[in-house]
């Protein structure tokens, strides 16, 4: 698919039909996201890819996806057919950057947590990898997911992000924030120009 057409068509979406997807597609999306960049090559990002049906169930009941429901929403996090959680380890790029080509790099201060950064453009990259496969993605943020990575066996030392869910579109109600006007100018050129 054509590069302006994947973005094109990148939306977050809250519904999916029963159609499944196969395990081919979806590790391809996920090594889409394990191919973004990473900071000093450091590699923190990881991934749980969840297809099994009760275990999607409980990610749902852990996003209270019944008091979604109950507010006229479809049940967007069970009824997708593959989740990809998505984590990153802070510990993985201090122990990176406190090696030798990387010592004393940002010693205690980092002008900016790159491992967010990087887990960022891995989402990214798996929103847009779903869509080139045809395929709808929405995100659940970890704030939405208490005890998420208790029921996931997570390691303390790795951060959760949240839930890419993935699946075959859906008709969806359209969240409200897309109503949200564009507020001042995102593009500037050679300086800060002045809001308009």
């Amino acid at each position: 698919m054509d590069f302006n057409t994947v973005l094109d068509l990148r939306r977050m979406v809250r519904n999916y039909t029963d159609e499944p997807i196969s395990d081919q597609v979806v590790e391809r999306i996920v090594e889409a996201g394990r191919r973004a960049p990473s900071a000093g090559n450091t590699q923190g990002q990881s991934f749980i890819v969840i297809t099994d049906q009760d275990r999607r169930a409980k990610v749902a009941e852990l996003a209270g996806e019944a008091g979604y429901v109950a507010q006229g929403f479809d049940p967007w996090v069970s009824r997708a057919p593959a989740h990809i959680v998505l984590c990153v380890s802070k510990q993985a790029y201090l122990d990176r950057y406190s090696e030798a080509d990387k010592q004393g790099a940002f010693e205690d201060e980092w002008p900016v947590p790159y491992w967010w950064v990087d887990a960022g453009a891995s989402m990214q990259n798996i929103l847009l990898a779903a869509v080139n496969e045809g395929l709808a993605a929405g995100f659940l943020g970890v704030h939405a997911l208490e005890g998420l990575k208790e029921e996931l066996r997570i390691p303390e030392h790795v951060s959760v992000i949240g839930v890419v869910t993935l699946g075959h579109q859906a008709n969806d109600r359209r969240s409200g924030s897309l109503k949200r006007p564009r507020v001042g100018q995102a593009i500037h050129w050679n300086q800060w120009n002045e809001q308009a």
